[in-house]
This record gives structure tokens, C-alpha cells and sequence, in this order.
């Protein structure tokens, strides 16, 4: 299996979608690149807060993410939900379906449910629980993102460094989520840059 890195910004801007939608259940995308058998998440496209459901709308989203990932030289790579009740940490029915479309057009894509448990000032621990597809069924990685258990599958997981936390925090705290759009937003207001939210990039960049 690959390692899997995942970029202060691409953490980020799915747990500030989180942030933002706290009463809703959030899905978006991860746009990864992948260099000698190592994929590492660049960035987030946050898609919806008010549908859970595979929909017409959902492939549209797609298809212009793919559009741009194309146009970065990426690819998509993942993709995330956030649900209503913070105490559900497992991949729903309708999730996995949404995470095998997107496993339909990249073969090493993978599912993460976001605990938002883990996104409180006191947690140490990403909010990131990432699902595989192993014989068609999503299987969570345990001890992902636990660099104590070197040789393990969850150790194939990892934080790009030890800011990453810090800096979601941070934002949080700032209430930096503000600045994010989703897919859903676009569609009431089309001046608004669901796919690149450039000004949460430079917050992101400079926090």
C-alpha cells in the first residue's frame, strides 16, 4: 500500500467545512499527486452541506473538479464527510457509494470521515479517519496517523509535519472557516470560488 500524506492546507480546508456546517453533514474532495508509489493530498474542494445522497448534482461537482484537478496537474484522490453527529465515525451507506464514484475514476482513491472530536484546542490526534477499499468494502485504517505504530497500516498515514494540527487549530480559533465555500454556496452565489477559495489560502499560508 501507498503512503498517504496529507498537506496543512488539504487538512485544513476539510476540517474548517466542518467548522463551518457544525448542525450538517459536509462531503468534499481531497486533490492528490502521486510520485514513486507515495500520494500526498495537496488540497480540498469542499462540495455540500445540504445533500448526503449520490444526485446529478453530486456529478456535476465532479466533473468540474476533475476539470480543474486536470488543470493543476492533480488528481482526485479522496473524499471526506463530516456527519451531523459528531459520534458517528463510521462510513454511512450513501458516503460509500459517494466514495466509490470517486474510486471509479482513481483506483487508489480513499475515504476519510472527519471526528470532530479530534478538532477541540486539547486533542493531539488528527480528525481524520481514513476507510481503504479492500475486496470492494471501505475498511477503516486503524492507527492511522500514529506514528507510534511503525510497520502498521495506520503508519502509512501521515501528517506532513507537526504544524499541521497547530495551524487547523489556529484557524479555527480565528474562525477562519468564514472564508470557505462549497459547492453549494457557488450555486446561490457563482462569484463565489468554490474550487480554489484562494483567500482561505493565504490565511492557511500565512497562520
Amino acid at each position: 500500500m501507498s503512503e498517504h500524506t496529507v498537506s496543512s492546507q488539504a487538512y485544513a480546508k476539510a476540517v474548517l467545512h466542518c467548522a463551518k456546517y457544525p448542525w450538517a453533514t459536509v462531503q468534499g474532495l481531497f486533490l492528490t499527486e502521486t510520485k514513486d508509489n507515495k500520494i500526498r493530498y495537496i488540497d480540498a474542494i469542499p462540495l455540500s452541506h445540504t445533500w448526503t445522497q449520490l444526485t446529478p448534482m453530486f456529478d456535476i461537482a465532479l466533473q468540474q473538479a476533475q476539470i480543474y484537478a486536470a488543470s493543476k496537474n492533480l488528481s482526485i484522490g479522496g473524499y471526506y464527510v463530516a456527519y451531523e453527529d459528531p459520534n458517528n465515525i463510521q462510513l454511512s451507506a450513501s458516503s460509500a457509494l459517494l466514495a466509490k464514484a470517486v474510486l471509479a475514476i482513481n483506483s487508489n482513491a480513499v475515504a476519510f470521515v472527519i471526528d470532530a472530536k479530534h478538532l477541540a484546542p486539547e486533542s493531539v490526534r488528527s480528525g481524520l479517519i481514513p476507510f481503504v477499499s479492500v475486496d470492494a468494502q471501505w475498511k477503516e485504517q486503524a492507527g492511522a496517523f500514529d506514528s507510534g505504530k511503525k510497520g502498521g497500516k495506520g503508519s502509512e498515514f501521515v501528517l506532513e509535519n507537526n504544524r499541521v494540527l497547530v495551524t487547523a487549530k489556529k484557524l479555527i480559533a480565528e474562525r477562519a472557516e468564514a472564508a470557505i465555500h462549497d459547492f453549494d454556496e457557488h450555486l446561490d452565489d457563482v462569484s463565489l470560488d468554490w474550487l480554489q477559495n484562494p483567500l482561505l489560502n493565504e490565511q492557511i499560508r500565512t497562520a
